[in-house]
């Protein structure tokens, strides 16, 4: 009778077996539900209802990918210390099984893959499916389970691996949470993925005095584990926004300790250096300043791609201080602060041709063209003017002409607008693909002269016709042409429309073409148009 009932069971657990096999199979075709190893060994084990402590001398002699399920729960059993890698190599149905030791820092042991219903409370993984609580309950197995799933304080075990999956949990399944409940978890949580990481930065802002401080506390304990950290860096970038005066203070001593350099080459490092030189006073910023000058040369960081947004930055603030002293005329402040980024302004007028011809190099020429004082942007703008036409058909340097033309002094304006319209150059340039925003730019903001002076010469004849003729039937330069239709006023505007309609015909056959027709249709005033304004002073 005991081995019927034995057997009875055994038949009864294989049924299960098969029946989860056949609905992960269902739900997955084309997977194995056993990835490699002794499959039959832990089939087997749990068939024939074998204890965890059993089961656990099993899978201690069996290879980290074998993978168990039964009975509609699909339950991994990797040995003990193992945990699951959160990027499966193979395919999103399959989860590998790696040692801490040698994986810990590519796959943190937190990360919870995303097929669990909820993070594990043991030793053993669970993939919590739907399941009958009878048979869960016959077959030994409990379901995962969390002592905060009711919003109360998650518990302390002592496995700081497993407190910290805990906190995370807490965090985001209780909308009330605060950085008080995660104490000793801070640092961690803010480093843990992005949501987590907004959490924190949520608190900050609207925690009190008492529990931004205890981040502060966190964020200075691991300091060089954050601010190169992807998701950690908005932690010191929220105490430097959120937090006290003295608290930035406190932050500063810890960035200063840190290399301030290092700080802007890296491009999680730099986003806290920015974030510093907006939110800290003149003397703090200063401070930063000074760190920079100790480098050797600007045009390195200028040419790096998270160095040039510090540089931008500290030309921006350092200026603003600068024209702020000088408004409330304190000219001595003015000039010292302005000093201060001397180095960096030196190196741009030495170098501003090669700096304007770079990707990153043509913003920073932007930003000193745009912030700087007088005396420092036309230092600039001259050694712009020097090889200004280098820069007119040049990728980013048409950049530089275009702030040129906004921010530029008269001089400036008149000897782009010569070498624009010196000759037939004023076609080459509308149809150069970069070459032309800048006259579109000259377009929209020269002055009436400056404006009159460009149509003139696309007015001209070009090739035996009309050249703004020529222009409308260009890929590039009816772009030119429609904004020329924008721009021009009096009577140059109805030379132009003139000009247009006349080849109305020729200009419908070319495909670009049509696109300044119907530009042409948009600015031109219809005749019902013209009627009603011409009943409104009563002349009909």
């Amino acid at each position: 009778m005991q081995a019927a009932n034995q057997e009875e069971e055994e038949g009864e657990s294989s049924l299960y077996a098969m029946t989860a096999a056949s609905y992960y199979s269902s739900a997955h075709p084309g997977h194995n539900m056993m990835r490699g190893g002794n499959e039959e060994s832990v089939e087997s084990s749990y068939a024939l209802g074998r204890d965890d402590a059993t089961l656990d001398s099993s899978l201690s002699s069996m290879p980290p990918q074998t993978v168990s399920y039964s009975n509609q729960y699909m339950v991994a059993y990797p040995p003990v210390g193992w945990y699951a890698s959160p990027l499966p190599p193979t395919s999103s149905h399959h989860y590998n099984y790696h040692h801490p030791t040698a994986h810990q820092s590519m796959y943190p042991a937190y990360h919870v893959p995303p097929a669990y219903s909820s993070a594990p409370t043991s030793q053993y993984q669970h993939l919590q499916y739907p399941a009958n609580d009878e048979s869960s309950a016959r077959h030994g197995r409990v379901k995962a389970s969390f002592s905060n799933e009711s919003n109360e304080d998650f518990i302390l075990t002592g496995d700081r691996q497993r407190d910290l999956r805990g906190a995370l949990y807490y965090v985001r399944k209780n909308p009330s949470a605060t950085l008080f409940d995660i104490d000793g978890f801070i640092a961690e949580i803010a480093k843990a993925d992005e949501g987590a990481s907004r959490f924190v930065q949520r608190r900050l802002q609207s925690g009190k005095e008492t529990e931004k401080r205890l981040a502060l506390q966190a964020a200075l304990r691991s300091f060089s584990d954050l601010w190169p950290d992807p998701f950690g860096n908005f932690l010191l970038q929220g105490l430097l926004d959120f937090g006290s005066a003295e608290m930035r203070e406190e932050l500063m001593t810890a960035v200063f300790a840190a290399d301030v350099v290092d700080m802007t080459l890296n491009i999680h490092g730099c986003r806290v250096i920015q974030k510093a030189l907006l939110v800290l006073d003149q003397a703090s910023v200063c401070k930063i300043i000074t760190e920079l000058q100790d480098i050797e040369e600007v045009i390195p960081f200028i040419f790096d791609p998270n160095g040039n947004h510090v540089i931008q930055r500290a030309i921006q603030i350092m200026s603003n201080f600068a024209k702020s002293a000088a408004d409330h005329g304190d000219i001595d402040a003015a000039v010292n602060l302005m000093n201060q980024i001397k180095f960096i302004i030196d190196d741009v007028a030495a170098n501003v041709e090669q700096l304007s011809k770079h990707r990153y190099g043509c913003r920073v020429v932007q930003r000193a063209i745009e912030y700087c004082p007088d005396e420092q942007r036309e230092e600039v703008l001259m050694k712009i003017l020097a090889c200004h036409r280098n820069l007119i058909e040049d990728q980013f340097g048409n950049y530089v002409i275009q702030q040129a033309l906004t921010i530029g002094s008269e001089e400036i304006i008149t000897a782009i607008v010569e070498s624009l319209t010196e000759g037939d150059v004023i076609f080459k340039f509308s149809k150069h693909k970069y070459a032309s925003n800048v006259v579109e730019a000259m377009l929209t903001s020269a002055t009436a002269h400056h404006k009159e002076a460009i149509l003139s010469a696309m007015l001209k004849d070009f090739e035996g016709t009309c050249g703004i003729v020529q222009l409308a039937k260009d890929p590039i330069a009816n772009y030119v042409v429609k904004k020329a239709i924008d721009c021009a006023e009096g009577q140059q505007r109805e030379k132009l429309f003139a000009v247009i309609t006349s080849n109305r015909q020729q200009l419908s056959q070319a495909p670009y073409a049509k696109y300044v027709l119907v530009k042409l249709g948009e600015r031109r005033p219809s005749r019902t148009s013209r009627r009603n304004k011409g009943q409104d002073t009563g002349r009909f």
